[in-house]
Order: structure tokens, then C-alpha cells, then sequence
């Protein structure tokens, strides 16, 4: 059995000391291998929307910054420990975007737990954790959503600001996949056109930039 590493009991004990830089240098150290991880076991849903998996790793770090008990460091390492917390949170992530995802398969090989970190609840004003919140999925629907009412909307916006091109993405959050492939170019071409003119209107590219800095 792997056990955790000299430097990761080192941080892990300044977490249990609720040390208040524990969780930026334990981010500093992991932070881009644990992203680079998930984002190479789940590439699809990378390349359609990046700030996911942001997102699970935040949510990781932070499950484990505010409940560090869940942590044995004489069964795993510290990094295994969060790799597994972070593909859990993407798979509650992806369930709760049922919808955008429709139509693909997830993995069967990490078991869904869902409120997984329920008892937890994030401290955003916590003025050390600035890292962990960079890019956070939660700062930019939270900016879209000051201009679109609706969960539809905001998908199509973060497909547009990460660069998405592929007219069957698109088809299959708006639900057209029992159209011809012309018209369904011909929609998504539709609700591309108004979403654009709306991110373009408001500079809601520039403010994100800004945002997540």
C-alpha cells in the first residue's frame, strides 16, 4: 500500500493546523498536475468545457481543506487521494449538466457519489484562496448570468468563449438532433448570432479575463 510522502505530510499537517496558507501551497504544489490528470483521463469534456474541470479540482481541494480527517496518509497519497476527490466531483458536475452532456457516456470505472462534499460548505471569502478560485465555473456562470435568464443560454455562451466549433455540441444542447445536418447548421448558427451579439454588447470576454485574473 502507497503511503503519503514526507512533503505531503507536511502539508497535510498544516492543514490540520488550519495553517492560513496551507491550502494556496498545497494548490501551488498540485494544483496544475491533479488539472493536467483529469484532464487527460476525461479529454472529451476538456476540450468542450475546460472550466469543469476546473471547477472539480477546486472543489476537491477545497472538500479536503475543509474536512482533512477524510484523509488517511497511511493508506494513499495525498495527490491519489485528490485525484480520486476530483473525478468524483466531475462525474456530480457532468450529472448536474445531464443535459449538455446527453448525449455521452461517462466512465464506469469511478463510482458516482453524489454530495460527496455535502457537508461542506466553501468559505469564498477566505482572502487566501484566491488561487483556488481562479477560473472557477462558479465566477463565470455567475458573470453570464447577469446577461442570460436561462441554463441554455449560459451553455452556449461558455461553448462560444471556449471556442467550441462543432455544430453537433451545439445541436445537442439546444435538443436539434432530429433535424436535417443544413438545418441544423442554419440553428445553431441562429443562437449563435444572438449570443455573440449579447457577450460582444456587454464585453463579457473582457470582464471574464478580468474576473478569473
Amino acid at each position: 500500500m502507497t503511503k503519503a510522502t514526507a512533503k505531503e505530510i507536511e502539508y497535510h499537517n498544516l492543514i490540520l493546523a488550519e495553517d492560513d496558507l496551507a491550502l494556496a501551497k498545497l494548490f501551488d504544489f498540485y494544483g496544475e498536475k491533479i488539472t493536467a490528470s483529469l484532464k487527460s483521463w476525461y479529454s472529451k469534456y476538456a476540450r468542450q468545457d475546460e472550466v469543469l474541470i476546473l471547477e472539480a479540482v477546486n472543489e476537491a481541494f477545497w472538500g479536503y481543506y475543509k474536512n482533512p480527517h477524510t484523509f488517511n496518509p497511511e493508506h494513499s497519497t495525498l495527490k491519489r487521494f485528490l485525484e480520486i476527490a476530483a473525478e468524483r466531483d466531475l462525474k456530480n458536475i457532468l450529472e448536474r449538466e445531464k443535459k449538455y452532456f446527453k448525449k455521452q457516456n461517462l466512465p464506469e470505472d469511478v463510482e458516482l457519489e453524489e454530495k460527496y462534499w455535502n457537508s461542506i460548505k466553501k468559505d469564498e471569502t477566505l482572502s487566501d484562496s484566491q488561487l483556488i478560485f481562479e477560473e472557477s465555473l462558479k465566477l463565470i456562470n455567475n458573470e453570464l448570468a447577469i446577461y442570460f435568464d436561462n441554463e441554455t443560454d449560459i451553455c452556449l455562451a461558455k461553448l462560444i468563449l471556449t471556442g467550441e466549433r462543432e455544430t453537433e455540441t451545439f445541436s445537442n444542447l439546444l435538443g436539434l438532433e432530429k433535424l436535417t445536418i443544413e438545418e441544423q447548421r442554419a440553428e445553431v448558427k441562429k443562437h449563435k448570432d444572438r449570443i455573440k451579439k449579447v457577450l460582444e454588447r456587454n464585453q463579457v470576454e473582457l470582464k471574464l479575463k478580468r474576473l478569473i485574473k
